[in-house]
C-alpha cells in the first residue's frame, strides 16, 4: 500500500501505531539533547555559563522559527493538495519551500550577528555573563544557513509516510549531539561555543541525510523546478503562522520572565526557570510528535473529503495528549527533588529550594495544557489559521502577558503561577471555540482553495 493510500484507507488504530507513536519517540529523543546540553554546561563550565545558556536560549529558538514557519505552513497545504490528487502542484510547492528556508536563514544570519550585543543589553546582561551569552548565541547564528533546514524536513518526511525515518533521524541527531558535546566539553575542555557547535554540526548532517531520498526521487514528493507564487507564499505564511507566532511570542515572554527573574532574584531564579524550560522541552515534543505527526494524515483525509476519518484521527490525538500531560504532571510533582539535583550543585541550598517550589507549581500546567495544544494542532491540520492563531497567541503571550501584570506583586511566585493559570484559561477558551464551531456546523467548513 502506498503512503497516500495508507493515509486514506488504513484503520485509524494502525495509523496511530505506525505514525503517532514513532513520531512521539522521535520527538522524545530530540528533547533529550537540550536537557543534556544544560547538564553538561552546568557541570563542565559552571553556573554562570548555565545562566547564559538559559538567558539567550529564547533567541536561539527564534533563529529557527522561520524554518519552522515555512516547513509547517507548506506541509499543511501540501498534504491537502495530495489529498486532492494535485501532485504536481504539491511538488512545486515543496521545492519552493526549501529554497525559501535557505534564503531567509541567510538574511537572518546577517541581521542577528550584528544585532546580538544590543539584544543582550536589553536583558541587562553584563560582564562575564554577557560574554558567554554572545559566544553561545553567535555560534548558532553563524551556523544557521547550514543547520536550519532540519527543522522543516521532519514535516516533509511525515507527509511521505516516512515517520520511521524521521524517528531514527531524531534519535541519531540527539545521540550524536550528546557524544560530540561530551567530547568538546568533557574531554577537550572547550568553552560554551562548543555546545552550540555540536548541535549545529548534527543539524547539518541530519539535513543532508533527510534530503537524500528526495534527491534520489524515491519519495511521494519530488524536487521540481520551483515557481514563486504570491498566493502560495501567503498560504504558507497563513498556515505556518500559528506555530511561528507561538514560537516567537512564547520566546519573547520567556525573555520578559528572564528579565524579571534576574532583577528580582538573580542567577538562581534564572537557573530555576531554565530547569522548567528543560522539563518543557521533554513534555511538549511528546505532544508535538503525537499531534503533529497526525497532521498530514488529517490534512490528506480532509482534502479527500473523508470527514469521519478526520474526527476519529483527532480523537486519538486529543486522548494521547491528555495521557502524556497527566503522566508528566504527576512525575514532576513526585520527582521534583531528583529533577532539581540533576542541575543544581548540592551545596546551593537556596537555589535547590527555589527550583523545587518552581517545579511543584509548574507541574499543574500540564493538567490542562493538552487542551490548547491538541486544539491548535487540530485547526492547523485543517488549514484553519484564524482559530489556530487565536489559541497560539492566547497561550504564548496574551494571557501570560496579562497575568504578568496581575501577579507582579507576588514576585517570583507570581511568575511560576503564571504557567498553570494561563494554561487553564486558554484551555477553557479552546473548548469554547470547538463547541461553538461544532454547534454551528462550521468545524469542517472548507477553508483552503
Amino acid at each position: 500500500m502506498t503512503e497516500n493510500k495508507f493515509f486514506e484507507y488504513a484503520p485509524i488504530k494502525k495509523i496511530f501505531l505506525m505514525i503517532a507513536i514513532p513520531g512521539a519517540i522521535g520527538m522524545l529523543f530530540s528533547a533529550i539533547y537540550p536537557i543534556v546540553d544544560g547538564i553538561f554546561i552546568s557541570n563542565y563550565i559552571g553556573k554562570t555559563a548555565f545562566a547564559a545558556m538559559n538567558l539567550v536560549f529564547p533567541f536561539v529558538y527564534i533563529l529557527f522559527c522561520v524554518a519552522d514557519l515555512i516547513g509547517v505552513g507548506s506541509s499543511v497545504v501540501i498534504a491537502i493538495l495530495l489529498g486532492k490528487k494535485e501532485n504536481e502542484k504539491a511538488n512545486r510547492l515543496f521545492t519552493t519551500s526549501i529554497l525559501l528556508i535557505i534564503i531567509s536563514e541567510l538574511l537572518i544570519t546577517i541581521i542577528f550577528y550584528f544585532l546580538a550585543p544590543a539584544l543582550l543589553d536589553m536583558l541587562n546582561a553584563t560582564g562575564q555573563l554577557k560574554e558567554l551569552c554572545l559566544e553561545y548565541f553567535r555560534t548558532y547564528i553563524i551556523c544557521l544557513p547550514f543547520s536550519s533546514l532540519v527543522f522543516a524536513m521532519d514535516n516533509y518526511l511525515r507527509i511521505c509516510g516516512r515517520v520511521k525515518i524521521s524517528m531514527f533521524l531524531n534519535i541519531f541527531m540527539s545521540l550524536f549531539i550528546i557524544v560530540i558535546e561530551f567530547i568538546f566539553l568533557g574531554v577537550m575542555d572547550l568553552g560554551i561555543f562548543a555546545s552550540a557547535l555540536a548541535s549545529s554540526i548534527s543539524f547539518f548532517l541530519c539535513t543532508i541525510i533527510a534530503l537524500m531520498p528526495f534527491i534520489k526521487g524515491n519519495m511521494v514528493l519530488k524536487l521540481q523546478k520551483p515557481i514563486f507564487n504570491i498566493k502560495e507564499m501567503f498560504s504558507i505564511i497563513k498556515n505556518g503562522g500559528p506555530v511561528f507566532i507561538n514560537n516567537i511570542a512564547g520566546r519573547l515572554i520567556g525573555l520578559v520572565f528572564n528579565f524579571l527573574l534576574l532583577k528580582q532574584a538573580g542567577e538562581n531564579a534564572v537557573n530555576a526557570y531554565g530547569v522548567l524550560m528543560s522539563l518543557e522541552t521533554f513534555v511538549l515534543p511528546l505532544m508535538y510528535g503525537t499531534c503533529d505527526s497526525l497532521q498530514p494524515v488529517t490534512g490528506y483525509n480532509y482534502g479527500a473529503g473523508k470527514i469521519n476519518r478526520v474526527k476519529r484521527i483527532q480523537f486519538m490525538s486529543f486522548l494521547a495528549s491528555f495521557v502524556i500531560c497527566i503522566i508528566s504532571a504527576i512525575l514532576m510533582i513526585l520527582l521534583r527533588g531528583p529533577l532539581t539535583s540533576i542541575y543544581m550543585n548540592q551545596n546551593a541550598n537556596d537555589a535547590i529550594e527555589l527550583t523545587k517550589n518552581a517545579i511543584l507549581i509548574y507541574a499543574f500546567t500540564y493538567f490542562t495544557r493538552w487542551i490548547s495544544y491538541a486544539g491548535q494542532s487540530f485547526f492547523a491540520s485543517l488549514s484553519r489559521p484564524k482559530e489556530s492563531i487565536a489559541i497560539s497567541l492566547a497561550i504564548s503571550c496574551v494571557v501570560p502577558g496579562i497575568l504578568i501584570g496581575a501577579f507582579y506583586n507576588l514576585g517570583v511566585f507570581g511568575i511560576w503561577l503564571n504557567f498553570p493559570v494561563s494554561s487553564l484559561l486558554v484551555g477553557i477558551m479552546t473548548f469554547s471555540i470547538l463547541f461553538y464551531k461544532k454547534k454551528t456546523n462550521k468545524l469542517f467548513e472548507v477553508q483552503y482553495e
